[in-house]
């Protein structure tokens, strides 16, 4: 077994168990995530594994983040409709705003079918999908984080195997942008979820 198979593998089984995790969290009441997030996040992971596979040149091994990402995503989103089930969901104005970019891009790929032009496009959806968590972490207010610090820093790992992944042997620079992009917006909200507790322990030492 080559080091990027190896790598893949990791990638998978961490994706799998933070997912396992997220959603026992949610079931638990213990997280409020935002669902335009994970919408978002559905519409850009599977047309985005889509649209890579539909090139000539791609590699399961390559997508390996990108599929498990798919999976994880579609049971995430599920859990959150469940747990939602008869309350009605309220978008904000930038949420509604985002999907409708990513529906957008979605009816833009189904359209050309250009594999490259869809990929690097619903990179971008993927990258709007992190503006209502992280627009709900910025508007921190008196409490839990609602995002558990536990899967985002797990996040940054898998990403940084992802990218180990797709650096090794032959380099896909295209597969390499999934992993890259997720990183950087992962680590964006790792900081955001230690500024959110960083405040919430200064407010409860100064009630002490």
């Amino acid at each position: 077994m080559n080091v990027s198979t190896f790598a893949a593998i990791t990638v998978v089984l961490l994706v799998f168990y933070v997912g396992a995790r997220y959603c026992t969290k949610l079931i638990r009441k213990e997280i409020s995530p935002r669902i335009a997030t994970w919408l978002i996040f559905e519409i850009g992971v599977v047309m985005s594994l889509a649209s890579y596979l539909a090139g000539n040149d791609h590699s399961l091994i390559k997508a390996a983040l990108n599929a498990a990402d798919s999976l994880q995503v579609t049971v995430i989103l599920l859990a959150l409709v469940i747990e939602q089930w008869g309350r009605k969901i309220q978008f904000t104005r930038n949420e509604l705003v985002s999907l409708g970019i990513s529906c957008v891009a979605a009816v833009a790929w189904m359209v050309t079918k250009t594999g490259w032009i869809g990929f690097i496009g619903f990179q971008s959806v993927m990258s709007i999908a992190y503006l209502p968590t992280i627009e709900s972490l910025w508007r921190w207010k008196s409490g839990p984080s609602p995002e558990p610090m536990e899967k985002w820093g797990i996040n940054v790992i898998i990403a940084l195997i992802g990218i180990v992944v797709d650096i090794t042997g032959r380099h896909d620079y295209l597969a390499m942008v999934y992993p890259l992009r997720a990183l950087i917006l992962c680590v964006v909200v790792v900081v955001l979820i230690t500024r959110w507790e960083q405040k919430s322990n200064a407010e409860l030492s100064s009630v002490r």
